[in-house]
């Protein structure tokens, strides 16, 4: 994976919050300089939260968006659209948890019992995500330096399930110190509501944030062990609208504080290159889905095939040009070898490891919105035969971008790190009701809330009715919509996760997650992907096998391969670790 952290956490800490007035850089001397012995929790908790948030977010909307097939990412996207995963780097990840270790101690310290509580579950949360990422990992021996003995510089690797426990426990543990309101906890100052970019000190927030994060978990959990009472006991405790979402706003001041997204028109760089996946694009067309003109750009010229635009016999001439629409010859687009692109062919018409010379071509006759599909092509700006699809030239008039005025903006309404959501919360709980166990509501009224909860969250009956009024394509209210034969509840799991799918667009690791302990939605990769299936974890980097060999190799040797391992040996991208070891998922 290549360039995951494109915002600085420590920078937009600086930036959205208070601390410019702390000298973070200066010299020992310097009475103003924030060290272990004079650190206050509240600027710590500030690093600890958008540092979380930015790691989190970015993956989400950038190479998991891509592994999730909602956006493709053309030319140098090798490992965003092909699946070619580097081994990733988890020292942000340490970094991250060890100033939140000394936001734990500072608050025990004072006896804040509020900053106890975001830590406990700001641990929680770090080390969940480098359990579900990485698998087994140091976390009992982890933090320490050289305290308690220098075995404590080579950590073991816990067991994947035993951090996971941690999380659970820590999340628990977190419920205490959140009591009340904020008037209850007097250590919550004005300087406490500026430094929590999440919920303004709101311990009420917190407390359903940390029930939230256990339903995450239990239902991450629930193929190996035995989870329903956990889940049914948090029935009532977790998000209950979308005003509870877990998601950090941009104050758009500079590209280190604005949306991840912002630079994505600013000119034909290499970082111009997230446009739409043909995947969610066919999906949301079959469903009629009004989401689509949130989440797209309509094509600017659109193809139709019509022979009788071209002199009969004429199998040379490929392409004619009348305003805004391209009239492509038949004759000519057999003879070329281009074929129009059908979402449920494509893996065929386009095998996996065919030689570039012996496929396909294809191209996209969709009135409005057009996406990529995934592992096409290396030149994937020249998708839908677009004529000046050069490097310098990837101005693809003839496939979607992301939505231009909200995507290229710095902040807005809608550009936030989303990091748990209400619409995800439903889709659980139905998903839980469907297992049988009782969450307070049937699987059918969950699913018709998490549809109901994704449209309200992204205005789409509200602020952009009109854009919905405006593309025939797709239906325009909600009843209408999951009225759908294709979307109302059938009363199986495929339906959840495929709407879930949908629900977490710029938020996909959560659905990455999903995907890989359900199979759901099922996906194919397209015949460039490094391997034959999408891969299922990072694989550790490099120098943490030189400097802790003895302990990683024990990690790796707990790794079960799979058919995709290739030559990568145990530590691969596609091997299995415990969670999905004996689930028969993914694949």
């Amino acid at each position: 994976m290549k360039k995951i952290l494109k915002i600085s956490g420590a920078f937009l800490a600086a930036t959205l919050l208070i601390c410019s007035c702390q000298k973070f850089t200066t010299l020992n001397t310097d009475p103003n300089n924030i060290t272990p012995a004079n650190a206050a929790p509240d600027y710590l908790m500030a690093n600890v939260l958008t540092s979380s948030a930015t790691f989190y977010g970015n993956l989400g909307s950038g190479n998991m968006s891509g592994a999730m097939q909602q956006t493709y990412q053309d030319a140098f996207g090798n490992s965003y659209s092909f699946y070619n995963w580097d081994p990733v780097d988890w020292t942000g990840n340490y970094g991250i948890l060890r100033d939140n270790k000394l936001m734990l101690q500072k608050a025990q310290e004072f006896g804040w019992n509020f900053h106890q509580g975001v830590g406990l579950i700001m641990r929680a949360f770090n080390y969940g995500v480098i359990a579900d990422f990485w698998g087994d990992a140091p976390d009992s021996m982890a933090l320490k330096g050289t305290q308690d003995g220098s075995e404590n510089q080579f950590p073991v690797f816990d067991d994947q399930q035993a951090i996971y426990n941690g999380v659970i426990a820590d999340l628990k543990a977190a419920l205490p110190f959140l009591t009340g309101s904020i008037g209850d906890h007097p250590e919550i100052t004005g300087v406490t509501i500026s430094s929590d970019v999440f919920y303004g000190g709101d311990p009420e927030k917190w407390t359903k944030l940390a029930n939230t994060l256990l339903l995450r978990y239990y239902l991450r959990l629930s193929d190996k062990q035995n989870v329903q009472s956990d889940v049914e006991a948090l029935a009532g405790k977790v998000f209950e609208s979308n005003d509870d979402d877990w998601a950090m706003s941009f104050p758009g001041i500079d590209q280190n504080s604005s949306y991840q997204k912002a630079s994505v028109f600013g000119g034909n760089s290499n970082f111009n290159r997230n446009k739409m996946c043909a995947t969610l694009v066919k999906k949301m067309d079959a469903l009629k889905d009004p989401r689509i003109v949130i989440m797209a750009e309509p094509i600017v010229t659109r193809s139709v095939v019509d022979a009788s635009k071209f002199a009969p016999g004429d199998n040379t001439t490929l392409l004619l040009l009348q305003g805004n629409v391209r009239y492509i010859n038949p004759a000519a687009a057999a003879a070329a070898d281009f074929k129009e692109f059908d979402i449920n062919t494509y893996a065929t018409d386009r095998p996996y490891g065919v030689p570039i010379s012996n496929v396909k071509s294809f191209f996209d006759t969709s009135p409005v919105y057009v996406g990529i599909p995934i592992s096409y092509s290396p030149n994937d700006f020249a998708y839908n035969i677009n004529g000046t699809g050069t490097q310098s030239t990837s101005m693809n008039n003839y496939v979607s971008y992301l939505r231009r005025d909200i995507y290229d903006n710095p902040s807005g309404d809608l550009l936030k790190q989303r990091m748990a959501s209400y619409s995800e919360v439903c889709f659980d709980l139905a998903e839980a009701a469907l297992k049988g166990w009782n969450v307070g509501g049937s699987d059918q009224d969950w699913y018709n809330k998490g549809i109901q909860a994704s449209f309200d969250l992204w205005q789409v009956f509200s602020t952009y009715q009109g854009d919905v009024n405006n593309y025939a394509g797709c239906v325009k209210d909600y009843n209408t919509y999951i009225s759908q034969p294709l979307v109302a509840y059938d009363g199986t799991l495929a339906r959840i996760m495929e709407q879930k799918w949908i629900a977490s667009w710029q938020a996909s690791c959560e659905s990455f997650m999903d995907w890989r302990r359900t199979g759901l939605p099922q996906l194919s990769v397209g015949y460039l992907s490094w391997r034959q299936q999408i891969p299922l974890r990072f694989a550790y980097i490099n120098s943490e096998l030189q400097n802790n060999p003895t302990n990683a190799a024990a990690a790796i040797a707990k790794l079960a391969p799979t058919p995709y391992n290739g030559t990568d040996g145990n530590n691969s991208a596609w091997s299995k670790f415990w969670l999905l070891q004996g689930t028969g998922k993914p694949w």
